[in-house]
């Protein structure tokens, strides 16, 4: 990964494309694990210096899938949706490290971040990352019964209260309880943007649930 933006206009720098004036940008934040991901996008105004929340959801991964089966389909996701109808100019990632008291997808986890950034470079896109307890640290989210799932799930309800307690699969098209991942996902954005310096956040109007589907990984 190259050098982390410090600030707004180290951002600018990074995704200014020769020959154009970059004003507004796409981010794409991900909460990546090995049963489902979740994502946020935001777009960015440099001239008000604004971001919105514009949608957000989640990639279940289907428990049938082979590992290949996983990276083809996060690979598709990123390169036939994401770059074409949500115009992404940068990635970021939940940075991952490796909980000893939870190895389960300890060796998918690592090579789904190899396939993000192989698919970032097929779009010229770039990628950063942040840790989790940078951004927790950042919106000031505190462990409550050894777990941060739920204070997490809370703080981010302050900034998108109308995000809804279902979600549709993108696997079965059935309805499910909204995943942690999609929260952190918009947790990440929120801090990483924080960081930088773009602290005026509009997160009540996004879409959510946007229903990508399994075609993409076909």
């Amino acid at each position: 990964m190259q050098n982390q933006p410090s600030n707004m206009e180290d951002l600018l720098k990074q995704i200014d494309k020769e020959g154009e004036k970059v004003g507004n940008v796409n981010i794409l934040f991900l909460d990546v694990s090995s049963t489902c991901t979740g994502y946020s996008v935001f777009s960015l105004d440099f001239l008000t210096k604004k971001g919105t929340l514009t949608k957000a959801g989640a990639l279940w991964l289907d428990p049938n899938w082979t590992h290949a089966d996983k990276y083809s389909y996060l690979f598709h996701a990123l390169v036939n949706y994401f770059w074409i109808i949500e115009k992404i100019d940068y990635i970021v990632v939940e940075q991952y490290s490796i909980n000893p008291k939870k190895m389960a997808g300890v060796h998918v986890v690592p090579e789904m971040m190899g396939v993000i950034k192989v698919a970032a470079n097929e779009n010229g896109v770039k990628v950063d990352s942040i840790l989790p307890q940078s951004w927790r640290k950042l919106l000031g989210i505190k462990k409550e019964n050894d777990d941060w799932k739920i204070p997490t799930k809370k703080k981010i309800l302050e900034y998108a209260p109308h995000i809804p307690e279902e979600s549709t699969s993108n696997i079965t098209n059935n309805l499910r309880r909204t995943p942690f991942d999609l929260y952190d996902a918009i947790a990440v954005g929120i801090g990483w943007l924080n960081r930088i310096g773009f602290t005026n956040l509009d997160c009540k109007s996004a879409e959510f649930n946007t229903h990508i589907g399994h075609q993409i990984g076909e």
